[in-house]
């Protein structure tokens, strides 16, 4: 039988977006999904976009919390899927055969995290994000759009605000070794690129960077620092 997947949706007043994400889910040619929708107290009619599918959501729940990763925590709680995958509101799989294709062959132990490629949409064109898989130490190896971790137990730590799914890809490299990830030359999620990202956002994600990979304060780490402080990121 095919391995569970959970697939997870984050959202706060999404009603202009939450239908085609929730449809991108839905409509997979896999037979083995958990839906979980986490929903941060909607007023725009959200909810009433979600109940129309609510006989295929395995766990819906509509309530206040305290940021992006509290809400992805509470869903990790009710996902009793092998594998997580994170799909949240204004974002979809990039085809229908997403899932079939990932788990069509079983995934060996070792691997705790496998994914792909995403295509970054902006406003005037689409440009595709490889995955980094080789680089793991430096960089965030996938999307969490694209790409689906083992379910062991993990939890974002929230006090990271912008890169709490970076830490947790850099856990599992400490912990288990570059092997536990997988990779796969296929574009699996569109991610709508949001037009008000900033300096400082890019800043305040820099700075949480570093605190992570300053276990290993390596000539990248030092080289990236110090461009940090002088304001060039």
């Amino acid at each position: 039988m095919n391995p569970k997947i959970s697939a997870i949706t984050v959202c706060r007043n999404a009603a202009e977006l939450i239908e085609a994400t929730m449809l991108s889910v839905l409509n997979q040619k896999y037979d083995n999904i958990e839906y979980i929708i986490i929903d941060g107290a909607s007023t725009d009619g959200t909810q009433d976009i979600v109940n129309k599918y609510y006989d295929r959501i395995a766990y819906f729940v509509s309530e206040p919390d305290k940021g992006i990763y509290d809400a992805m925590n509470k869903g990790l709680s009710h996902a009793t899927g092998e594998w997580v995958n994170f799909m949240n509101a204004g974002d979809i799989f990039a085809d229908d055969m997403v899932l079939a294709d990932m788990f069509v062959n079983p995934i060996n132990e070792r691997i705790k995290v496998v994914g792909g490629n995403t295509n970054i949409v902006h406003k005037d064109r689409v440009e595709i994000l490889y995955s980094a898989v080789y680089d793991v130490r430096h960089q965030l190896p996938f999307c969490h759009q694209s790409c689906f971790t083992r379910n062991y137990g993990w939890k974002y730590e929230t006090a990271f605000k912008i890169a709490a799914d970076y830490k947790v890809f850099y856990d599992i490299l400490e912990q288990y070794g570059i092997e536990a990830f997988k990779a796969y030359d296929r574009v699996v999620a569109n991610y709508r690129m949001e037009d008000s990202t900033t300096f400082q956002n890019l800043r305040k994600a820099k700075r949480e960077y570093l605190t992570i990979q300053s276990v290993h304060k390596d000539w990248y780490w030092w080289k990236e620092y110090i461009k940090y402080i002088l304001h060039r990121v």
